[in-house]
């Protein structure tokens, strides 16, 4: 029996969403403590947001130093619970709750983590929100991750879910929103996995509510990959994150202005409303999702995400009502992917406020995209290396393609230029590696200089139509084996459609 039962252990210790990823656990004495397990656990890189939180509070709180403003643990060794919570406002607060269990075999002990967040006192499903577990390997003295369904105690429903962990006894209570009545759910221990009990429903005369569960995207298998799909802005904006795909769903506009615009989704600690953002605001730090203002509104920005791909399903857009917003803004991000969507504005603006905008981090790409009608640039780049648009279109924008500063490695393959005015097009100073491959310049402002450098730039196999005399600093242009066609004429008959752009779009002559 004991062999059987080592077996059952082991196995459902290796199905793990880290596969074979053991966290070792230090202690002090003859065996560890709660307090060890929650740091062991929070040891881990790539936690999220809601035990990056517990993480960097849980460290204070070693330190015997103060935690952040509206954080507070409670901490039982005796009974191996730990509770924590960040309150935001009074009703209004985040948190995340440790426990363990002795298995029957003293091999395995088993350690739980239980996030929650409630809203205005109302339990509220996010992105984090939900119960994990970890074995712990006695003799090993390490934690493997095990997924709750493994430990008998998952619960699939499309409602919210609340669980509460035992500071005594062994018995796990969870209560599912569900929206005729509330279903309260016993999981009982029997020293090596939990068994569901149904509990009657609570008093009819307590009226118990719960934020609803869709304001989440659901989890879909895309292009042999796992995205989170979302159908409006909300769904958007929980969906954000690190290493996370989001799909915006076919036919779906996101108007990102309503939400951005409100203040009470950005109350957490890895949401800010702030006034203004450059690259040393969270230098060094977390993930964060900032709604920053701008002159007539605000604008979303991302800040220290890494692989971050937002993609459409198919004629899928983003948009924003604000002039001087950029519809997204990543700062001091690394390998993120905007990939086969149509981005703009609403109405078209002046004197800042672009498409997108990219300031400091390292290799990020724009495929597949159609960024048009922007208060003044498609692209505003400052500060950063290895950028890359692919099969793309920047078309109608006020001031001009692009504007690009001390950057390095700044790459365009098989993208259209067109309709874009006022002044210099090409606005490129201090780049190093700016690169044009089978790109083509029309139907832009005449008048307006296509190439403002200052440091050489490369046409490989492009088609320039734009005014000789406006053509700007050919001196320092780079034109190798790659034969490249210039015309005077922005508006050439002869100019051939191709398909480029969301869905590969078929654009005509005329950039239609």
């Amino acid at each position: 029996m004991k062999k059987l039962m080592i077996i059952a252990l082991t196995l459902l210790a290796s199905m793990t969403m880290q596969a074979q990823m053991h966290i070792p656990v230090d202690y002090q004495g003859q065996k560890p403590n709660i307090k060890d397990f929650v740091s062991a656990i929070l040891s881990q890189h790539d936690l999220g947001e809601a035990l990056n939180d517990v993480k960097s509070n849980w460290q204070l709180y070693l330190q015997k130093k103060p935690l952040s403003q509206g954080a507070s643990f409670s901490v039982d060794v005796k009974n191996g619970f730990v509770r924590y919570e960040h309150h935001y406002t009074p009703k209004t607060y985040g948190y995340t709750e440790f426990c363990f269990w002795n298995c029957q075999d003293p091999a395995f002990k088993l350690v739980a983590v239980n996030n929650g967040f409630m809203d205005e006192l109302v339990p509220t499903q996010t992105q984090y929100s939900g119960l994990d577990f970890y074995t712990y390997f006695t003799h090993e003295k390490y934690l493997n991750h095990t997924p709750a369904k493994n430990m008998g105690a998952g619960i699939e429903v499309s409602h919210v879910v609340a669980y509460t962990l035992p500071q005594t006894g062994k018995d796990i209570m969870a209560t599912i929103f569900a929206p005729q009545r509330n279903v309260q759910i016993l999981m009982k221990w029997n020293g090596m996995k939990f068994q569901q009990q149904q509990l009657g429903a609570p008093d009819g005369n307590v009226q118990v509510s719960a934020r609803p569960a869709g304001n989440f995207g659901e989890t879909v298998k895309y292009k042999d990959d796992t995205y989170i799909r979302v159908h409006n802005a909300e769904q958007f904006l929980n969906a954000l994150g690190s290493k996370r795909n989001i799909l915006v769903a076919r036919n779906t506009e996101l108007n990102l202005t309503p939400i951005v615009s409100d203040q009470n989704y950005f109350l957490s600690t890895s949401r800010k409303w702030l006034s203004v953002v450059n690259q040393d605001t969270f230098k060094g730090g977390s993930e964060v999702i900032v709604s920053e203002e701008v002159n007539d509104g605000r604008q979303l920005t991302l800040v220290n995400m890494k692989q971050l791909t937002i993609e459409g399903e198919g004629n899928s857009s983003i948009v924003v009502d604000p002039r001087y917003a950029f519809c997204l803004r990543f700062v001091a991000c690394d390998q993120c992917s905007v990939n086969n969507l149509t981005i703009g504005h609403t109405e078209g603006g002046y004197c800042e406020g672009g498409v997108i905008g990219i300031t400091g981090g390292w290799r990020n790409t724009v495929m597949d995209c159609d960024l048009y009608g922007c208060g003044t640039y498609g692209l505003d780049i400052y500060n950063t290396n290895s950028f890359s648009m692919y099969s793309s279109k920047i078309r109608d924008c006020t001031y001009g393609i692009m504007n690009v500063r001390n950057s390095l490695g700044v790459h365009f393959t098989h993208c259209d230029f067109f309709r874009n005015q006022e002044y210099s097009l090409v606005d490129a100073m201090d780049v190093e590696g700016l690169v044009f491959e089978d790109c083509r310049f029309y139907a832009n402002w005449g008048d307006a200089t296509l190439f403002s450098c200052n440091k050489e730039f490369y046409l490989l196999g492009c088609a320039v139509y734009h005014p000789t005399e406006h053509l700007g600093n050919m001196d320092l242009c780079q034109q190798p084996a790659a034969q490249n066609f210039f015309s005077p004429n922005p508006l050439d008959l002869n100019i051939k459609g191709r398909e480029i752009g969301p869905d590969g779009h078929y654009v005509n002559a005329r950039g239609e």
